[in-house]
């Protein structure tokens, strides 16, 4: 019988936490998975939490204005150490403060970085495309290599590609904020389809959200009553030339969704 159970009120202080904690989905990339919570844009990373409720907590983990060398930076706080911390002594960590040699296991992590790294150079953000390519590999390695204290064989990893540039939309947002034109859709389709060959090599799924929306676009310009507007259709699926619109985050979500009812149907249970 437990402290609780038996009146005491109180659990010893010598009692590490045993309580249920669900597993965890880790979105981890730039903007496009920050904003995902975004109430005002249909965010999907709000439509995967509920998708997975009572079954796992999504923890969102994106970061405004990141590339992937900021990613390499930051991983090891993001993703859980599967290795316990060892102390020499009790005197430098008393048993009483040892957390449990436990965390929530992460069944499935999203890593979706390029919209950054793809800034036109001399960019701020810019990062060449072959190390763009390496920093992903480094990435998925922390959870895949068993020297790794990362290491997380059972974790689902899904790159996910950044989305096409509208690029006059995204010309006049950038004049209108002052900010000078960085970023050319031709240029973000190389770190598109460099994030799909890092997947096939390291046989890992991939999201195609860049063609996913080309393909909408072309879709929505063939079937349109009036003219394409002076944003060639972008419009419905970016809010600023860059970032997702509320249609955006929608498709995007659908594609994580299938993927994971198709492939991983066990995460459904």
């Amino acid at each position: 019988m437990d402290a609780y159970a038996s009146g005491a009120g109180s659990l010893s202080k010598d009692v590490p936490y045993q309580g249920a904690m669900y597993n965890i989905v880790i979105p981890f990339g730039d903007s496009i998975t920050q904003l995902g919570t975004n109430v005002q844009f249909s965010g999907w990373v709000n439509h995967l939490s509920q998708f997975f409720q009572r079954r796992m907590d999504v923890l969102n983990r994106g970061f405004n204005g990141y590339n992937t060398d900021y990613a390499c930076n930051v991983a090891h706080l993001v993703l859980p150490r599967t290795k316990s911390l060892e102390y020499p002594t009790q005197d430098i960590c008393p048993s009483r403060y040892l957390l449990p040699n436990f965390s929530p296991k992460v069944e499935l992590l999203t890593i979706c970085f390029g919209a950054n790294d793809s800034m036109l150079a001399p960019g701020s953000k810019h990062v060449p495309l072959e190390r763009f390519a390496s920093n992903l590999r480094q990435l998925v390695h922390m959870v895949k290599d068993p020297e790794s204290e990362y290491y997380s064989p059972d974790t689902r990893i899904v790159l996910i590609t950044p989305p096409p540039v509208g690029d006059n939309m995204y010309k006049t947002f950038a004049e209108k904020a002052g900010a000078p034109e960085k970023r050319d859709s031709k240029v973000t389709k190389l770190y598109a389809d460099a994030a799909r060959d890092v997947a096939q090599e390291l046989d890992v799924r991939c999201i195609d959200l860049w063609t996913a929306i080309e393909d909408k676009v072309k879709d929505y310009n063939a079937t349109a009553e009036t003219e394409a507007n002076q944003f060639d259709g972008y419009d419905q699926y970016l809010s600023d030339g860059l970032h997702l619109s509320a249609k955006g985050n929608e498709l995007l979500f659908e594609l994580v969704q299938s993927l994971v009812t198709t492939t991983w149907p066990e995460l459904m249970q």
